[in-house]
């Protein structure tokens, strides 16, 4: 029997890999281009629900992945969707995966951190992570959270970005479908599509993503798996290192080990976030 439809769909939607952006003054909340970025990002939240719903979705979550995580105009979003949006969430960029979606969308992601040329590259945290690593490759938030929803069960369809993170999410899954936002020349500098050009071509990706999602295999980590966090300085290790379990790897690394991928992501975050405690008042 023919797997049915992806009637449901998951979108975490980051800022950094939108059309149109490659500087940091548009992706801060005090950067004089923020607003528009805002805007853009939005529209390709909108571009890709319509998609889904041409192709047959009915059931939409956007969970806003960007900075503080309170960057989507609420008012704005198409109505058909379901907004997750604060900051803290316990899963970050996950958070509402777990919600029993058929497939999930990655939408203006960026490569990892380290990219000899991705635009805005980092994971998770740009000030505190120089390099994070899955069973000893480096990988970025695509990897990460792809691995994520296949501890759920769902499937990711659909990734959109630079043409580093298209790259990386067609080595993972290699029927994925890829909507590239902009050609990377630098680290904050790229070829651009025009966002409208690229409105239009999520819009037609999800609809396509959606139809994919039936012959996809959701990305089941196994066994054992170990996370491995290289941070800027060994103070920030030192604070990681605190966390129970974790060992450390080296003069600035530190690892975690487990064959329950939630609690390896969990532990990850757990790092990320207790590591910045690490910088003097004086240096923040």
């Amino acid at each position: 029997m023919p797997k049915r439809a992806a009637t449901s769909v998951w979108i975490s939607i980051d800022m950094e890999g939108i059309g149109g952006i490659a500087a940091y003054s548009q992706v801060m909340m005090q950067g004089i281009e923020y607003e528009r970025a805002r805007q853009w990002m939005t529209h390709e939240a909108n571009a890709c629900i319509d998609g889904a719903a041409n192709g047959g979705a009915r059931r939409f979550c956007v969970n806003d992945s960007h900075g503080a995580m309170h960057n989507i105009f609420a008012d704005d979003l198409d109505p058909r969707a379901e907004l997750v949006v604060g900051t803290a969430k316990p899963w970050s960029m996950g958070q509402g995966i777990d919600g029993g979606y058929d497939t999930c969308f990655f939408v203006g992601y960026h490569g990892r951190a380290g990219h000899p040329k991705a635009v805005l590259d980092h994971t998770y945290a740009s000030r505190a992570i120089f390099e994070c690593r899955l069973n000893g490759k480096p990988v970025g938030e695509t990897t990460l959270n792809a691995y994520l929803a296949g501890h759920f069960g769902a499937t990711v369809s659909l990734v959109s970005g630079d043409d580093a993170t298209c790259r990386e999410a067609r080595a993972l899954v290699p029927d994925v479908v890829t909507v590239k936002t902009k050609d990377a020349t630098g680290r904050f500098s790229a070829k651009m599509l025009h966002p409208s050009r690229v409105q239009e071509a999520l819009r037609e990706g999800a609809t396509r993503a959606v139809e994919a999602a039936t012959r996809l295999k959701p990305l089941v980590p196994k066994g054992s798996n170990e996370i491995e966090l290289v941070f800027l300085t060994s103070a920030m290790a030192d604070m990681a290192e605190l966390i129970p379990t974790t060992r450390r790897s080296g003069p600035r690394a530190v690892s975690y080990a487990s064959r329950d991928y939630l609690e390896l992501y969990k532990a990850m975050l757990a790092m990320v976030r207790i590591a910045p405690a690490a910088v003097p008042p004086e240096q923040t």
